[in-house]
């Protein structure tokens, strides 16, 4: 069964458990670039209060087709305890996600907010199957029971 990775990954620890996940149980990786370009200041200033609002920025890819999967896997940096903007555009730029199974996950500093229960929301709006969700604070990064508990729930949704 075929898993697609769908991150937004400000400084690289969306990715890199993305890429952990990917190495057990396998699958595509795509990483929604962030078109705004942000920097130190304006990430905080703007992103921040952008992704409270559930604002959108423009993305590359534009279009995510996820049809020929089985399941998918969105993870996303926490902005303001919140998905970031450009996660929040992947979710709308999904092709074919209707009825798929989801596992969503969020890195951050310390608090993620609601950033989880938003972004399974925005999934199952769309039509997606969410059947959990995992918060990585930065103590959890190298956490393997937190791993675990999100490979887990991925093999839920592999076959």
């Amino acid at each position: 069964m075929s898993i697609c990775y769908i991150v937004h990954s400000h400084s690289g620890n969306t990715k890199g458990i993305a890429e952990r996940c990917k190495a057990i149980v396998g699958g595509d990786l795509v990483e929604v670039k962030d078109k705004a370009s942000y920097n130190m200041l304006t990430l905080y200033i703007i992103g921040g209060r952008r992704a409270t609002k559930g604002e959108r920025d423009p993305i590359d890819p534009a279009v995510i087709d996820v049809s020929g999967y089985d399941g998918i896997v969105v993870g996303t940096t926490v902005w303001g305890r919140m998905p970031t903007p450009a996660t929040n555009a992947a979710v709308d730029a999904l092709k074919g996600c209707e009825e798929k199974k989801a596992v969503v996950y969020a890195t951050c500093g310390g608090m993620a907010g609601e950033t989880v229960s938003v972004l399974s929301k925005a999934l199952e709006g769309r039509g997606a199957r969410v059947q959990g969700g995992v918060v990585f604070t930065r103590r959890d990064l190298a956490d393997q029971a937190k791993l675990q508990e999100l490979v887990g729930l991925i093999r839920t949704i592999s076959g």
